[in-house]
């Protein structure tokens, strides 16, 4: 659909001002330890047509706070700087040194709280609309663990390592489970042909990750292309292309081109250009699926009593998942920290919703209900590990026995 120049004059205002503002809060919300995206998402929703955007239009008499096409693809550029940014910071390095225990507590952490959700709302919402409910559910926001361990300085003790390595796995199993739903929404649900597309998809996806990763950081250590700042990105543009060609979201393209540029010589540079890019642009997106919420839901007991229910079982899922595995590696208090530190949804989960919507999958009853759900979580986590954020850094080295249990052999 064509942008008309008015729309886009009016897109370029609005966004420039949701840029501005949230820029303006984010240091506020650092201060009172209010995570980022809440506080983007918070003022998406203020700023929104349904709330202060729209009196503030009705005043203007201009149609400023609009959630439009323009608006729209803005908010898409930001998304593939963040799944860029995700992929520079887990690099295929660190995926592959992760160990047993954290792909675990990756896979249980997202396939629980995944099959739980599509239980509790296929009632509801039919299969199509709980496939994409259920993986919002269960995709951990690894900004906002990164932030948590930041603050708390626990980037570089054991825990905090196993922490942040889970996190990156979760993406990955997130962006595989997003694969197959956005595969199997539309189509009739057969379990043999479900199967099939979701092992095809699999298959594609750890084919071409492999291929980037062999390729794209040879071609980096060419001298020209080296040199070349702008090249990784071009990189990122051809393989989000690549993907949607062979039918794969975009935001798959983009991390796999940040897994595969963390391996090259430029990935260091890279990532101070993709910072500063976030700076500017990276909440954006949170800013705007924000202003998609009608606050007039707040209004209707059952969106908050489904909100509640999924917020509940999102993060139950998630505990449950992830224990076990951090258990195996780390002290009970530890391994509850941990695990309540990938409670917090976010980037992926909200992206999955605003790809529900575009698509006619999701209402805006269904986005408020993850957007809601977003929010709780990421208070909830962050609460619960703060409170127990303190036995991180005591935690034993890979490798050293654990306290509980010679505690308990005594």
């Amino acid at each position: 659909m064509a942008i008309a120049a008015g729309e886009a004059y009016y897109a370029l205002l609005e966004v420039f001002i949701f840029l501005a503002v949230a820029e303006l809060l984010r240091s506020f919300s650092e201060k009172i330890g209010l995570p980022t995206l809440v506080s983007d998402l918070l003022l998406g929703i203020l700023l929104s047509g349904f709330a202060l955007g729209g009196i503030l239009n009705a005043l203007l008499g201009t149609p400023i706070f609009v959630v439009n096409n323009a608006v729209l693809l803005f908010a898409d550029f930001s998304v593939i700087l963040l799944l860029f940014a995700a992929g520079l910071g887990s690099g295929f390095t660190g995926l592959r040194r992760a160990g047993p225990y954290a792909v675990g507590a990756a896979i249980a952490g997202d396939l629980i709280p995944f099959a739980a959700t599509y239980v509790v709302f296929a009632p509801f919402y039919g299969t199509n609309a709980a496939l994409l409910i259920a993986v919002a559910a269960a995709a951990t926001s690894s900004a906002v663990v990164a932030s948590l361990l930041q603050t708390n300085r626990l980037t570089t003790v054991p825990a905090g390592q196993f922490h942040m390595n889970v996190a990156a796995l979760d993406d990955v199993v997130a962006l595989v489970l997003l694969s197959v739903a956005l595969a199997v929404v539309g189509g009739p649900f057969d379990v043999l042909a479900v199967t099939g597309n979701a092992l095809e998809l699999v298959v594609a996806w750890v084919v071409l990750l492999l291929a980037s990763v062999l390729i794209i950081p040879r071609l980096l250590r060419l001298p020209r292309l080296r040199e070349t700042r702008g090249m990784p990105f071009l990189f990122l543009f051809v393989l989000v292309v690549v993907v949607i060609a062979l039918g794969f979201s975009a935001v798959i393209g983009a991390f796999i081109a940040g897994i595969a540029v963390a391996e090259s010589l430029v990935a260091s540079r890279t990532r101070e250009i993709t910072e500063i890019l976030l700076v500017l642009f990276g909440s954006l997106f949170f800013v705007v699926t924000g202003a998609e919420f009608d606050v007039r839901l707040f209004l209707q007991p059952d969106v908050v009593a489904l909100a509640g229910i999924l917020a509940l079982v999102a993060a139950a899922g998630k505990l449950l998942g992830v224990y076990p595995f951090a258990r195996l590696r780390f002290d009970r208090r530890i391994s509850f920290a941990v695990s309540a530190g990938m409670v917090p949804r976010g980037e992926i989960g909200l992206i999955v919703g605003s790809i529900g919507l575009t698509s006619g999958v999701l209402d805006r009853s269904m986005l408020g209900e993850i957007v809601l759900m977003s929010i709780l979580t990421t208070l909830v986590g962050a609460i619960l590990f703060r409170r127990a954020a303190a036995g991180l850094a005591a935690a034993p080295s890979p490798g050293l026995p654990d306290p509980d249990r010679n505690a308990a052999a005594k």
